[in-house]
């Protein structure tokens, strides 16, 4: 059983085609207009597009955005990069043939001479030349990529306002060194915040609705943390988890993810636990009058053009970069979809105040959720097997199994017939049952033939599953048998349990 409460989710943006007003992205001063042509709306080739990025970014921590140029069914990227159709069609009242460049490129330019929209160099040391352009844009900051229909962008927050923002490109095919055509636009948006985020998951054997937030009383509830850090920021930190599970019980302070508690009392409760992490400042590691790095270089930067460090990724991107990540808390202010406030942050400062000397940068999360505990079925048996008669169908041998539970009232009880290593069901059945504080039951089954089986009771009710099983051995040897008016059949039934 597994609860996941979702306050947000990194969406994928589809762009290009799914896009009607006109997009936001505006060329820096520099641009060779001639060169890149300046997109305005159209869609090129059919193509669309699925950006994505590992937002929230705790500020300080890198930040990666991904792009994934989808071609449709009739195309097909050959492996120099080159596009073709997979097969004849009339697209727009055009023929094509299988094979003819959707793209075609002029292959006799010298490519060292390729640019970026700035000027600077595309190609480097004999480069293989890339089929396509991205030019990634947020709040004024540019970064120019070359790479394959796969292609990622990571950039350091450290200079980042708080806040959320839209991440814009503009992509770009290579047609020679003096022509690149803009195939599309796409965006995402994205969160800066100092607070840590992370995800809660709360586990418990035994509890059946992995969503109605109840849980069984007297059984271990396991709170797993699962902090949100892609670019290993926090690496390096010493992180603690002082929990508050709502039970009057105390507080726990631990640095282990995953912090088990037991409610002995049933009723409501609120848990909640803050995260603290203390991060190396890596200032403090620059020696004296030594020039400061403040991140990756981001490829073909020019010094005039305004950009924030960034690292390229020209690699194929795995699917891992296209997440989804459920968050427990967000900081971001500027649009309320991503965000979310802290109530903490008097009494998170009083504890442990940021100060230089210390060298060491505090970072919070807090996380609170409401749960409820309930008396669960604490236990199943079977206490007893015997052998009955049926005047109404003589030929069948019946065995009468009695059950015994203990807790609160089930509703439905099932009964598994396995072979004798309990592996492989043979018969499964289930019957609804009417509440009763006597919990004791007779479970009837119907048996052919000498033989050692494996029975599995299991009982539930809206919040909890008790289970219980046993090896039955019946030897079935007939005593008498009379043919008279009223015939009768008499076994004797010889029974082995071995309780599990």
């Amino acid at each position: 059983r597994k609860i996941i409460r979702t306050i947000i989710a990194v969406t994928t943006v589809m762009g290009a085609g799914l896009r009607q007003d006109k997009a936001r992205f505006i060329r820096y001063q520099s641009w060779n207009t001639t060169l890149y042509p300046v997109w305005t709306g159209a869609v090129r080739g059919g193509v669309k597009f699925e950006v994505s990025s590992d937002e929230p970014a705790l500020t300080g921590a890198r930040i990666t955005f991904g792009i994934d140029i989808l071609f449709p069914a009739n195309q097909v990227q050959l492996p120099d990069g080159q596009v073709v159709w997979v097969k004849n069609c009339i697209v727009n009242g055009a023929q094509h043939r299988v094979g003819e460049p959707i793209y075609p490129q002029d292959n006799s330019v010298d490519k060292q001479n390729v640019v970026f929209p700035d000027g600077s160099p595309l190609c480097k040391n004999g480069d293989k030349k890339p089929p396509f352009v991205f030019v990634w844009e947020t709040c004024g900051k540019y970064w120019q990529v070359s790479d394959g229909p796969s292609s990622s962008l990571t950039i350091n927050t450290e200079d980042i306002p708080l806040g959320s923002y839209l991440m814009e490109v503009v992509i770009y095919h290579y047609r020679n060194k003096d022509k690149f055509i803009p195939i599309g636009y796409a965006s995402t948006q994205f969160c800066i915040t100092d607070q840590i985020p992370f995800a809660v998951t709360l586990t418990q054997v035994c509890d059946k609705d992995g969503g109605d937030h109840k849980f069984i009383q007297n059984q271990p509830v396991a709170f797993s943390v699962n902090l949100h850090d892609p670019s290993g920021y926090l690496g390096n930190s010493d992180i603690t988890f002082n929990w508050d599970f709502g039970d009057g019980s105390g507080t726990t302070i631990t640095w282990e993810l995953t912090s088990i508690h037991t409610y002995t009392a049933s009723g409501s409760f609120e848990p909640r636990v803050v995260v603290q992490a203390a991060i190396p400042d890596p200032a403090c590691d620059t020696p004296p009058n030594s020039p400061s790095n403040t991140g990756l270089t981001a490829e073909a930067a020019p010094s005039k053009m305004p950009i924030w460090p960034g690292q390229i990724n020209s690699k194929s991107r795995s699917q891992a970069v296209n997440i989804v990540i459920f968050m427990f808390h967000l900081c971001c202010s500027v649009m309320p979809l991503f965000c979310s406030t802290t109530h903490l942050t008097a009494v998170i400062d009083r504890q442990a105040p940021d100060t230089e000397e210390d060298c060491v940068i505090y970072r919070y999360g807090s996380f609170a959720t409401e749960l409820e505990v309930v008396e669960g079925i604490k236990s199943v048996e079977i206490i007893q097997a015997a052998g009955v008669f049926l005047m109404e169908e003589p030929d069948q041998n019946a065995v009468e199994f009695i059950v015994t539970c203990r807790g609160s009232l089930l509703t439905e009880v099932c009964t598994v017939v396995a072979d004798a290593d309990c592996l492989f069901p043979v018969k499964t059945t289930c019957s609804a049952m009417s509440p009763s504080t006597d919990c004791r039951l007779v479970l009837r089954h119907f048996f052919n033939d000498s033989v050692f089986f494996c029975l599995n009771v299991s009982m539930t009710n809206d919040v909890s599953l008790a289970v219980s099983s046993a090896r039955v051995n019946i030897i079935i040897s007939e005593l008498e048998y009379q043919k008279t008016e009223h015939f009768i059949n008499n076994f004797n039934f010889n029974f082995f349990l071995s309780f599990q």
